[in-house]
């Protein structure tokens, strides 16, 4: 395995952090590789890919959104979870407001978001890496 380049972790932390906490998507843009994708656990094909693609998924959730805020960041050598919780009308039924979505992160930028309504899942596949693999 080579040695990773650009922000570690904890730095493409505060930067997603940076960029969700002011809905900044050119911000966000900053920390997306061009072939970023965007699903559910489990699922190589469907969800959205590509940066413009998950730029306006972003958009969208949010326009659909009262308010989000981030309860919890966790840093992994290969991945970032983020707790967000949910204010508005994206709510959905049974996820208790708080969906977790996991970053893999090559060579300093984000190359897949998983999202996780448990938050134990979401810790487990950024620690053993399951939803790494680009």
């Amino acid at each position: 395995m080579s040695p990773s380049h650009g922000p570690g972790p904890s730095a493409v932390a505060a930067h997603l952090r940076g960029a969700l906490d002011t809905a900044d998507w050119q911000v966000l843009a900053e920390a997306l590789h061009p072939n970023v994708c965007w699903g559910r656990p489990g699922r190589s094909a469907g969800g959205c890919r590509g940066r413009s693609r998950v730029l306006g998924r972003c958009a969208r959730l949010c326009a659909r959104m009262q308010r989000m805020t981030i309860d919890e960041t966790f840093a992994y050598p290969g991945a970032v979870v983020l707790g967000l919780r949910i204010h508005g009308a994206a709510l959905t039924a049974g996820s208790g407001g708080t969906v977790y979505q996991v970053f893999d992160i090559v060579d300093g930028l984000v190359t897949r978001i998983t999202g996780y309504a448990d938050r134990s899942r979401a810790l487990q596949a950024a620690y053993y890496g399951a939803a790494v693999g680009f």
